[in-house]
């Protein structure tokens, strides 16, 4: 176990620090330090010639360390096996609205790589499906020069959406405040007459009141299944998920916030 958990913490410490030298604002990267951290201590202690040293109580001790250190990342692995497997729905054509969901924008005012692969999808689906509206959903963070909401609008009218059809959510600091408050602006739309009201909406169905519209959320595939768990938490139904690529040798890192994220939206009672 203690050769184990010493491969586990080089390889951690390794990805974290690769993730580091090309982040883009984030301290997510200490994370995988965390985890390194986690493994390494009892990992050294139950190498066998340390291990041999200890007295039995202690050697118990660690022994049981280890062993929960590596229960814990068999759970998240776990969880990132049923993440994943959640995140292929097909959404039907001509939904009410989108909800693209907002994520970190460069300093020169342009998406992430992240950013980029939803707005992608939610112009693939927005070109294909002419009387979807969007609602670009996400605040201005401390390391970002404009509100995520203002980036994507524009990143999306530049690429020939007309502009009537995107509405702004720009005060979001987290996924579930993205769909709240994104709700409100589907509301308040409705109301306004900027939205239709929808033609095929149940308003006998559970959880259906506010708003009553068929919902796309888009977002990356990892960070998908918590979104549609948020959203119909908060009431948004019928949703579907509508996917977006992330990059592949980061699909590890984004998994791990997620599934993290995931515990402790729970614990919050988002889910």
């Amino acid at each position: 176990m203690g050769y184990v958990l010493v491969v586990i913490a080089a390889v951690c410490a390794a990805y974290g620090t690769a993730i580091l030298v090309t982040c883009t604002g984030s301290h997510s990267y200490r994370l995988w330090y965390y985890v390194a951290a986690a493994a390494l201590v009892p990992g050294i202690l139950l190498l066998p010639p340390v291990r041999a040293a200890l007295p039995d109580p202690l050697r118990l001790l660690v022994t049981a360390l280890g062993a929960t250190v590596l229960l814990a990342l068999g759970v998240l692995a776990v969880l990132s096996v049923r993440v994943m497997a959640a995140a292929h729905p097909s959404a039907p054509r001509n939904l009410d609205v989108l909800i693209v969901l907002g994520a970190q924008v460069l300093a020169n005012g342009e998406p992430s790589r992240v950013l980029a692969f939803r707005l992608e999808a939610a112009l693939a689906y927005l070109q294909k499906n002419l009387r979807t509206l969007a609602v670009v959903s996400g605040g201005q963070g401390p390391n970002e020069p404009c509100s995520e909401a203002d980036a994507m609008a524009a990143w999306l009218a530049a690429r020939g959406v007309d502009p009537a059809r995107i509405l702004r959510e720009d005060r979001s600091t987290t996924t579930a405040e993205n769909l709240a408050f994104s709700r409100r602006v589907i509301t308040e739309a409705m109301d306004a007459g900027r939205l239709p009201q929808p033609q095929h909406a149940d308003p006998a169905s559970p959880g259906c009141t506010a708003p009553a519209v068929h919902v796309g959320i888009v977002t990356n595939a990892f960070h998908l299944y918590r979104a549609l768990l948020t959203a119909r938490r908060q009431g948004i139904s019928p949703a579907w998920g509508i996917a977006a690529p992330s990059t592949p040798w980061r699909l590890p890192h984004n998994l791990l916030r997620e599934t993290l994220g995931l515990v402790k939206n729970r614990l919050q009672g988002n889910l």
